[in-house]
């Protein structure tokens, strides 16, 4: 006698990221593919190792571009003044990326919905009730002041930030997000507590070996973002003895990456490289020959201050020593 086949529940996981190099939301699809179906929307094309499993649909919606922020930047403005609920709902949705990612899943069915940051939290609300599921949010940051630092930020996107939390977050079945102070945050400002689910990679068994101490190899990888003033580290390379090396892996800003390779070359001649970057899941070992991980994240904003990052943990598993900057949290 045949057995009938029992059809496994779907998540949609939503990211606005480019998912083939968003190591969290990775570990999320590692991690469900053997239990569910996913149906899984973000930047760009999955990476090589799911392009042809079975179990995941991919769904691609192209990032904003600039311009197009600025032409509905006034309905920012018009909701700091008056009635934010009804301006702020018209700023999200009229967004084409916003529009697009609803198009693309509003047909489909899912029997949980994984939104991945505030900003994934409206669209994953609406589709949630659309297909009577449960929401799940994971709040990657302390979203209101992921960018504190910058005036157009603290103007414009805190306060639609703060505008949909208060208004989507409590609909949430359950919330995530990346270390305990950020928890706590949420806990004091918001009334719910999100568990903590650090950015810690599967464990790899890496081989230990020995330090040359005649040349000490640091590495770092992550994104190139201006505002993390990588520059910090190229002049503490510059100030070392020479046996000290210093090794980049970095993936995004182009242009910034060229200006680092400029700026070592002038300061630091022939003591800092420039690596290929590999996927997410073969960092730790890419990164196990060096001899320490190094990161110094000036403490601009909170989050940089209580940041508990991806590379933290990838320095970990890869059995490196770990140097750090003035960051109370990775400290």
């Amino acid at each position: 006698m045949s057995r009938i086949p029992v059809s496994r529940p779907t998540i949609c996981i939503i990211s606005f990221s480019p998912i083939a190099r968003d190591a969290r939301v990775l570990r999320q699809i590692q991690y469900l593919a053997p239990q569910y179906d996913l149906i899984v929307l973000g930047y760009g094309a999955p990476p090589e190792r799911w392009k042809n499993d079975t179990r995941v649909r991919w769904l691609s919606v192209d990032p904003p571009r600039w311009y197009e922020m600025q032409h509905i930047k006034v309905l920012l403005i018009t909701g700091k003044i008056w009635k934010p609920s009804i301006w702020y709902e018209l700023w999200y949705w009229l967004q084409r990326l916003h529009a697009q990612a609803f198009a693309c899943l509003k047909h489909l069915h899912a029997d949980l919905v994984y939104a991945n940051d505030w900003q994934a939290l409206p669209l994953g609300w609406r589709l949630a009730a659309r297909w009577n599921a449960p929401l799940i949010l994971d709040l990657h940051e302390y979203a209101p002041l992921e960018w504190e630092e910058q005036w157009k930020w603290r103007l414009f996107i805190a306060p639609v930030t703060n505008y949909f939390l208060r208004r989507y977050a409590v609909h949430a079945g359950a919330t995530l997000t990346v270390a305990p102070e950020i928890a706590h945050r949420y806990r004091e400002v918001f009334g719910f507590l999100p568990t903590v689910v650090l950015n810690a990679p599967e464990y790899l068994a890496i081989d230990d070996h020995a330090v040359d101490p005649q040349t000490v190899r640091l590495i770092h990888h992550g994104s190139a973002i201006r505002g993390r003033t990588l520059e910090l580290m190229i002049d503490t390379i510059r100030l070392c003895d020479r046996r000290y090396r210093l090794s980049f892996m970095l993936v995004g800003d182009r242009d910034y990456i060229q200006h680092l390779h400029a700026y070592a070359d002038r300061v630091a001649p022939g003591r800092v490289s420039f690596l290929e970057p590999v996927a997410p899941n073969q960092v730790v070992r890419q990164i196990a020959p060096y001899d320490i991980g190094f990161y110094l994240l000036q403490p601009t904003n909170y989050n940089n201050s209580v940041a508990l990052p991806n590379k933290m943990f990838d320095f970990i598993h890869a059995g490196l020593a770990v140097c750090v900057g003035p960051s109370p949290g990775m400290a």
